[in-house]
């Protein structure tokens, strides 16, 4: 565990120099994505979405920490605007950039569900990137075990549970840039990212020893990555139920709407 770097009289936390190569790489990897599946028009509505959406990111992450740790947080309010790189949650974090881009898209009259596809493709890879960093910090850490590849943190050996997220996003990232390369409608590559991401945290959480909890002892990422999974299988059969509807139709929809345009007098 590596929590500071000393760099001459420079003490560097290894959480926010991760925390800062994450958003670089976001940033890089949404404009080549956004670039590569809808062309400069694309990747221009990216750039111009990129930082508000960290800004909800950052701030989704912080009142998610401080609303599960009131106890300090209550008595401290300046702690939310404080430059504390450990006090951040990732389900706050995905929950403040969503709702940053839904809102910034519709202000900006955007293409919500490409972009929404783009980040799919490009989180992934940043979370890998992130998963490390939380290693080497000492955060996110698991319970104790007796399997060989626990890591020694904390007194103990414990599951690795960075790892475990870190593999889990490799795994991800692999499916949706498959699932990439076949056609399908705008949104579903975000819908299925989010039942993934939803599939991870409640899988891996159970391994963790520092979870954030609700009062009955439930665990807060597991109730939002059940959360994500039933608003994934919403999205995806809603999809399903519209390509059938234009099947059985004969027509699709699109060519319906394109004949009609084309049909009103000029």
């Amino acid at each position: 565990m590596y929590p500071l770097i000393q760099i001459g009289p420079f003490r560097l936390s290894t959480g926010g120099l991760v925390l800062l190569g994450t958003t670089l790489l976001s940033g890089w990897l949404v404009a080549a994505i956004a670039r590569r599946r809808g062309g400069a028009a694309l990747a221009d509505q990216a750039d111009r979405c990129f930082y508000p959406v960290v800004v909800g990111a950052l701030l989704g992450a912080r009142l998610w920490y401080g609303l599960f740790n009131w106890d300090m947080y209550g008595r401290q309010p300046s702690l939310f605007w404080a430059v504390r790189i450990s006090d951040f949650a990732w389900p706050g974090a995905l929950l403040g950039g969503a709702v940053a881009l839904a809102l910034w898209t519709r202000l900006r009259g955007f293409d919500l569900p490409a972009l929404v596809d783009v980040a799919a493709l490009a989180l992934p890879a940043a979370e890998a990137l992130g998963s490390v960093g939380l290693l080497l910090s000492g955060e996110a850490f698991g319970t104790p075990t007796a399997l060989p590849w626990g890591v020694a943190l904390f007194g103990a050996t414990r599951h690795p549970t960075q790892l475990y997220y870190g593999l889990a996003e490799v795994l991800m990232l692999g499916v949706l840039w498959r699932l990439a390369q076949h056609q399908s409608p705008p949104g579903t590559l975000g819908a299925v990212y989010l039942g993934l991401e939803g599939l991870t945290l409640l899988l891996i959480e159970a391994w963790r020893a520092d979870s954030l909890v609700f009062p009955a002892g439930i665990r807060a990422a597991q109730v939002f990555g059940l959360a994500l999974v039933t608003l994934a299988l919403y999205w995806l059969r809603r999809q399903s139920s519209a390509a059938s509807l234009e099947r059985s139709a004969g027509t699709p929809m699109r060519e319906q709407t394109e004949n009609s345009a084309s049909s009103v007098p000029g």
